[in-house]
């Protein structure tokens, strides 16, 4: 079983086109570091749109909360479709990639609205729980502002992420990160994150 996050960028085609190369490579960046953090693979393909594989299904949720941290952080929006399915035809390149994971992901892509995450796994239904559980933190996410996004992936990625420790990495007072943070409802955000890779390691 692996995990893959089709995504794409909301309103890309409003970015202005000086503007537009900024965007690729801030997405680059962003893939890049979820790439080397959770030992994933992932492609960049009619310049908007994304995939990532995961090998270690249990943390897609953690590594979509990064990604669109990261992404707000530099005031662009992505929605992302998660999957967690088989694997049956592996590629280098992974967009020839083939298996369930991957039809459930670009199905799920393909069928969101206004949503920013969903969750889809093979042979099972999401509990109603963890589904409500994606919806809240969806909208935790989508109300939350760029410094408040950047203060939490911080928080989120940070060997020390103490207020006092984040306050010199962002260069502010601890009074503010800590702001920031409560306003990111940080501790919510995290303990989603825990709960997720737990309630997904007992269903596979």
């Amino acid at each position: 079983m692996i995990a893959v996050i089709s995504g794409d960028l909301i309103k890309s085609q409003k970015i202005p086109q000086q503007e537009y190369d900024a965007m690729l490579y801030q997405l680059d960046q962003s893939l890049r570091f979820v790439a080397k953090r959770f030992n994933a693979s992932f492609t960049i393909y009619r310049g908007d749109a994304l995939q990532v594989q995961l090998t270690e299904p249990e943390l897609v949720c953690h590594a979509a909360i990064l990604l669109y941290l990261q992404m707000k952080a530099a005031n662009y929006e992505l929605r992302q479709s998660l999957a967690i399915g088989s694997l049956d035809n592996p590629r280098a390149d992974i967009k020839t990639a083939t298996g369930s994971a991957y039809t459930l992901s670009g199905r799920g892509l393909d069928n969101m609205s206004q949503q920013r995450l969903v969750l889809n796994i093979e042979n099972n239904t999401l509990e109603e729980a963890f589904a409500l559980n994606i919806a809240l933190v969806e909208v935790l996410l989508e109300k939350m502002s760029q410094k408040q996004a950047n203060a939490l992936f911080y928080y989120l990625t940070a060997e020390n992420n103490s207020h006092a420790e984040l306050a010199k990495e962002l260069n502010t007072s601890r009074e503010n990160v800590t702001k920031l943070l409560n306003l990111a409802h940080y501790q919510l955000i995290e303990r989603f994150i825990n709960y997720s890779q737990t309630t997904l390691q007992g269903l596979l």
